[in-house]
């Protein structure tokens, strides 16, 4: 039986490790695709952000804008921070959500 030395073993080890790339895993849902992305617009309902993306992860309600033109805004957040993520905040009331302005993030 023939040995192998232990340095070469150890060069062994190293090409493998290093030939060896960590394969991209987003934060995103996979619905996240360019087509899809290119489908939103500003003015858009929820309910077609429902369809194109599925449930957001956070919801997050807040008064945007600055005074006297202050509206109640509803943040919807897809991903995770700091790695890939998308954000789109409605203006209206529940039930009837108009996409005002949106970000998508991703490497």
């Amino acid at each position: 039986m023939e040995r192998i030395s232990v340095p070469l073993l150890g060069l062994l080890a190293l090409a493998l490790l290093t030939s060896c790339e960590a394969l991209p895993v987003s934060a995103l849902p996979s619905s996240f695709t360019t087509e899809n992305i290119m489908k939103v617009h500003q003015g858009m309902s929820s309910d077609e952000v429902l369809r194109l993306f599925g449930k957001p992860k956070s919801i997050r309600s807040a008064v945007c804008g600055m005074p006297p033109d202050q509206w109640q805004c509803t943040t919807w957040e897809y991903g995770e921070f700091p790695y890939d993520r998308a954000s789109f905040t409605f203006s209206g009331e529940h039930g009837s959500y108009i996409l005002n302005n949106f970000d998508v993030d991703r490497d």
